[in-house]
């Protein structure tokens, strides 16, 4: 687990120290990942303050991506999006990476057993990205594909894999990240977020109730390799009609298997 401060000064150095690294491709990245964080397209100009680069600049990046097809220009309103194009970047990963096609059939039979939504995601950086969203339930379009970015230290998953750190370590990582609200019921305070994740190390399990989507419970275990977290096992289900003992009571055994059986040793 890097913080995102450390990973900007990791590339900060890399930009001055190491030969290999070429600054362009950074920045179209960076342009890349703006519209993939934001919803719509984008100008020039909101583009800029984003990435921090300038406008001149961003012409000749967008100019780049337009041309390799992965961002496209409206003519009328001369905004940037992403294509189709960066679909196959996802498709590309989940045909290939042996992780996400092992635990397929396992979330699936989770599913199938419990009747409620599974997810799997993975840690990047100071993000949980979900690999895996199968739906058991007519719930937000959104809420049902995979690849969507949530904080590490508001989603369920996220607790779990920092509840693997050292205390200290998580501590710091709490001091120094950026810690948004993503609903009214998000925890932004770094103590209380602090003693979820404290609970979560006790007990193997984290709860979040309507922080990362209003009406919305989740329970999350870690599926590890050797003493790291490398996926959160995920249950969802609406809050509403839904209690938490009785939920934590069914679906608590069976995740903890899963994540079980997909852990490494």
């Amino acid at each position: 687990m890097r913080m995102v401060e450390a990973l900007d000064n990791a590339q900060r150095d890399g930009e001055k120290q190491d030969p290999r690294f070429l600054t362009s491709v950074a920045r179209g990245f960076r342009v890349l990942e703006a519209l993939s964080a934001h919803y719509g397209a984008m100008s020039l100009t909101e583009l800029s303050r984003k990435t921090d680069l300038t406008v001149p600049t961003l012409q000749r990046l967008t100019a780049t991506l337009v041309e390799a097809g992965y961002v496209e220009k409206e003519p009328s309103t001369k905004r940037y999006g992403l294509t189709v194009k960066t679909v196959d970047l996802l498709f590309s990963y989940l045909s290939r990476n042996q992780f996400a096609e092992r635990a397929w059939p396992h979330l699936v039979h989770l599913r199938e057993t419990l009747g409620v939504s599974i997810s799997m995601s993975i840690p990047l950086q100071d993000s949980m990205i979900y690999v895996h969203r199968l739906a058991a339930y007519a719930g937000d379009f959104e809420n049902t594909l995979p690849g969507k970015k949530i904080p590490l230290c508001l989603s369920a998953a996220g607790r779990c894999v920092l509840s693997q750190q050292p205390r200290q370590v998580v501590e710091r990582y709490l001091a120094q990240v950026t810690i948004p609200a993503l609903t009214p019921f998000s925890l932004t305070d770094p103590e209380k977020i602090l003693a979820e994740i404290d609970l979560c190390r006790v007990r193997g399990y984290a709860l979040v109730k309507r922080e990362t989507s209003p009406g919305l419970m989740t329970i999350a275990c870690p599926a590890m390799r050797g003493k790291t977290a490398i996926a959160g096992i995920s249950a969802h289900v609406p809050l509403a009609g839904n209690d938490e003992e009785a939920f934590v009571a069914k679906v608590l055994q069976p995740v903890v298997s899963v994540s079980h059986a997909l852990s490494a040793g």
